[in-house]
């Protein structure tokens, strides 16, 4: 939990389920080098983006009244977000609940906008990614075309031994071919685990410049594509 007075106390929630305007997020992530508190408590809201993508297309692509009855305010997805980050204080099982209704709300906003699902994949491609500086992470990922950008499926293996017991936070980041990097997954992972985060970014496969993992903690890029990673899929 956040200190008294901490301004970016309220904003872990809203970072995981990418509801930060650019500017707030790479403020966001400035602040999370130098707070412990605040990492921590992105790493324990890390399911969120992948809860997002488990929501089965059927139920997104809701017509007219009951699109609109899913459809949250602005006031209702703060409420949903502030009872997530009141559950965490209770315990990580308890906050379960607030954060799958903050998934259900969050994808009732993207998944309605018309056009974004019903298509096939297009394109796919495996790509192992490299380490750019010495860590526990091994990863490869998995990038997947749709008609309303691409699909990010990674798996992420976390050494067993000779890097200390803690679980640590990771992100998986997208750079576009305008250096233009975003946040599409966050997860903790600690020794001896194996975790598979899924992402998802409107760039298409060929405008994806580069995939990396960074440290949430400091932002360190740990492993990274080789340049243009969807352009393998061909």
């Amino acid at each position: 939990m956040s200190a008294p007075g901490d301004v970016y106390g309220d904003w872990d929630a809203a970072y995981v389920a990418g509801a930060l305007g650019p500017e707030e997020r790479r403020e966001f992530e400035r602040h999370l080098r130098d707070c412990a508190s605040c990492s921590r408590a992105v790493a324990e809201l890390a399911g969120l983006p992948g809860l997002l993508a488990t929501i089965p297309v059927d139920q997104a692509l809701l017509q007219g009244d009951a699109a609109g009855a899913m459809r949250p305010t602005d006031a209702g997805l703060e409420r949903l977000l502030t009872a997530a980050r009141r559950e965490r204080t209770r315990g990580r099982a308890l906050m379960a609940g607030a954060i799958v209704a903050v998934a259900a709300a969050a994808a009732a906003v993207a998944l309605l906008l018309p056009g974004w699902l019903g298509s096939p994949a297009e394109t796919a491609a495996t790509i192992a990614l490299e380490q750019v500086v010495p860590s526990p992470l091994g990863a490869d990922i998995r990038l997947t075309g749709e008609s309303w950008g691409t699909r990010i499926e990674s798996t992420c293996r976390y050494a067993d031994s000779g890097y200390g017991t803690e679980a640590q936070a990771y992100a998986l980041y997208v750079t576009d071919v305008n250096g233009a990097s975003s946040m599409v997954a966050t997860w903790s992972a600690g020794p001896g685990t194996t975790v598979r985060p899924v992402g998802t970014t409107s760039l298409a496969p060929g405008d994806i410049r580069t995939v990396d993992i960074r440290s949430v903690e400091t932002g360190q890029v740990l492993l990274e594509s080789g340049p243009s990673p969807g352009r393998q899929a061909g």
